[in-house]
């Protein structure tokens, strides 16, 4: 009787560790297997992309009316130059368009959040539009991975590889005739993340702009497992396959500690977002605030995650336009 008992209990301890890992590798797998496309807006250029292509995708009706209802086709610009460079890591080719319009003013590099995602997605292009009407250059890219880039992983590295993708492009403008204190960066929601880090490894970056991005990876990692109706229990075997899969440690990803007494930051956030909750936003905010951080704050009222830009756009214009000139002298 008693080895039959202790049969049993093998068994239920073995499937329930099955379970465990199965579950833990389930959500890393889904967090970070990258589809290299932008998705509906793999083929939209700076002269055609329109909000309305994936507006149905969205299952929350503000969101969709808001994209049905943009007027794209204000924003589009018809000049603009395909460049490659390489990645500060070694034999890697980044692909951007260079929108390089005024003399002596500061470029901005603009850099996309997770897949499906890309420079041929409507929020890069609408930045590279707002800060050119504001008298800005720009430069957007695709990090490793995603669209004309090298794909090198079939998983996302959370910006613990891909920061050197946005140094090769600072080398790059750099190269082309830009000034290191005339150069920014401006970061889409995970995009933020290697802005952050580029920025810490440069410290000639005077200026980053972050929108709707991640604080603290403790608490991002609660936020991604509630997703999957798991709890913080599951936090390190999620971890463990996610650092198999990508091959970085994602318990690296802490932005926050890579702020810098000697740059100034903008952070952005809509007061709704319910994919990068307003926790973050507040977290940099206290952060910032009691390490004596140069930082501004605006949150946006009744906005979702990322959609400031496309609910306020000339308010978010003329914000970048203050902050990228007044940091970018």
């Amino acid at each position: 009787m008693r080895k039959k008992i202790l049969i049993s209990l093998t068994s239920i301890l073995l499937l329930g560790a099955f379970l465990y890992v199965s579950a833990g590798y389930y959500v890393a797998y889904s967090i970070l297997k990258i589809d290299h496309t932008c998705g509906l807006h793999q083929n939209s250029k700076p002269n055609t992309w329109d909000t309305a292509l994936d507006a149905n995708e969205y299952k929350n009706l503000t969101r969709q009316r808001l994209r049905l209802n943009f007027p794209s086709t204000d924003y589009h610009l018809e000049e603009w130059k395909n460049v490659y460079f390489s990645s500060r890591e070694k034999d890697i080719k980044i692909n951007g368009w260079l929108f390089n319009y005024y003399k002596d003013a500061p470029v901005v590099i603009v850099i996309h959040g997770i897949f499906p995602n890309g420079k041929c997605k409507p929020e890069s292009n609408l930045i590279a539009s707002l800060l050119i009407k504001r008298g800005i250059n720009v430069l957007t890219i695709d990090l490793r991975n995603y669209g004309q880039s090298d794909i090198v992983s079939a998983y996302e590295d959370l910006g613990l590889k891909s920061y050197n993708d946005i140094l090769g492009a600072f080398d790059y403008l750099k190269h082309i005739g830009f000034k290191s204190n005339k150069i920014g960066l401006h970061g889409i929601s995970l995009g933020a993340v290697p802005a952050i880090f580029a920025a810490y490894e440069e410290p000639a970056i005077k200026a980053i702009w972050a929108d709707s991005t991640l604080a603290e990876f403790n608490m991002v990692l609660k936020d991604e497992i509630g997703r999957y109706g798991l709890s913080i229990e599951f936090g390190p075997v999620v971890s463990f396959v996610g650092q198999r899969l990508s091959g970085v440690d994602p318990s690296d990803l802490n932005p926050v500690n890579k702020l810098s007494n000697d740059q100034s930051y903008f952070f952005t956030h809509g007061d709704k977002d319910e994919r990068m909750f307003v926790s973050h936003f507040e977290y940099f905010k206290s952060f910032t605030k009691k390490n004596n951080i140069k930082a501004s704050f605006w949150l946006a009222e009744d906005s979702y995650h990322v959609d400031a830009m496309f609910k306020y756009p000339e308010i978010y214009a003329d914000k970048m336009q203050k902050f990228f000139i007044e940091n970018l002298k």
